[in-house]
């Protein structure tokens, strides 16, 4: 069920990025008197203090706001807060005998949970995450908890219609023990409903005549800076201590792993394409869209320069450097896009 007044990232209609990320002015600013204990100021940017953990990005306002415009360009692309043909109006239909769950893992800013109280209003949702920066404030329907993703959640085994996790790799420690941990929250029939940006960009390649564009990642041939950021990435990601899978992982596979918790017959995924850039053979929306994008990928790039700067061993010249040859490859790379791997499976 889409969800129309939810609000499209942008209104632009040029290819000027000075004002695509303009959104979300009215977020809390985080400081760290604000819930002390739980957050830490590190290179200029606040970080979660939790010493078990291994999340290695910023948990700051500029952070909050880039995983709320990128919460809204999903939107745009799927068409809806979930992925395509996912049976989430059936599953939250009103039970005359029970009360309908929703919980979200990681739940970041808490705005998927915020949205879809909106739309399912009969629905109890409960959204958990390392540190409390979701809003003080959410609606009736909707309650916010500190939890760390790598321990048992505080709830018992089958009390939730769906269990929902977006881009969380960076901070599980094992996937297949988070899944696992998910269908025990589940009740018999449930959903778990998945997500996860590749950690690498793509431009379109047409493999053989007759046949269709593949995604193919960024190359030294084709953006340079840009492929040397992502080798100092995922340098960054796997060095230790708390080393991390350099690239996010496909959920799907993963979850055929588990038969005694998954339907396989119920698991689907699918890749969505999202532009970077106003790509001129694209219709407005989906030009605002990648205009958008790229500015979210830019804050990205920030959000994990000082990662970069402790665990890349690159010097700091060299990574200046790789910095702005990228900033400037995403402007003029033609075809450059991101890739979002979204998935979904019935608890059997």
């Amino acid at each position: 069920m889409a969800s129309p007044h939810h609000p499209p990232p942008g209104n632009h209609n040029n290819d000027s990025d000075d004002d695509e990320f303009q959104l979300d002015s009215d977020l809390e600013e985080l400081g760290t008197n604000d819930f002390p204990g739980y957050f830490v100021e590190r290179d200029s940017r606040l970080f979660h203090s939790n010493v078990t953990s291994q999340y290695p990005l910023p948990v700051d306002t500029p952070e909050q706001k880039r995983m709320n415009v990128q919460h809204r360009i999903l939107f745009e692309i799927m068409g809806a807060l979930y992925p395509p043909h996912c049976p989430v109006p059936a599953l939250l239909a009103p039970h005359p005998k029970r009360q309908r769950y929703v919980l979200d893992i990681c739940t970041g800013t808490g705005q998927w949970v915020t949205d879809m109280a909106a739309d399912y209003q009969h629905v109890a949702f409960r959204g958990f995450d390392l540190v409390p920066f979701a809003t003080r404030y959410p609606p009736a329907n909707v309650q916010f908890s500190t939890h760390d993703v790598n321990t048992v959640a505080p709830w018992q085994s089958g009390t939730f219609d769906i269990v929902h996790a977006r881009s969380i790799s960076m901070a599980v420690i094992s996937y297949p023990a988070l899944l696992a941990e998910a269908a025990r929250l589940l009740r018999p029939s449930g959903c778990y409903i998945g997500g996860e940006w590749s950690r690498m960009l793509f431009t379109l390649v047409i493999p053989g005549p007759g046949m269709n564009p593949q995604p193919i990642p960024v190359t030294q041939q084709t953006a340079p800076f840009l492929a040397q950021f992502f080798a100092a990435l995922h340098a960054a990601l796997a060095a230790p201590p708390n080393p991390l899978p350099p690239t996010a992982p496909l959920v799907a596979p993963l979850l055929a792993l588990q038969p005694q918790h998954y339907d396989a017959s119920s698991i689907t995924a699918a890749t969505h394409l999202v532009p970077i850039g106003a790509w001129p053979q694209h219709p407005q929306n989906l030009q605002r869209t990648g205009r958008t994008y790229r500015n979210v990928f830019r804050e990205y790039m920030q959000s994990v320069r000082p990662l970069l700067q402790r665990k890349s061993g690159l010097p700091d010249a060299v990574l200046g450097q790789i910095y702005a040859g990228a900033k400037v490859e995403l402007r003029h790379t033609p075809g450059l896009l991101a890739v979002y791997n979204s998935v979904f499976a019935r608890r059997i």
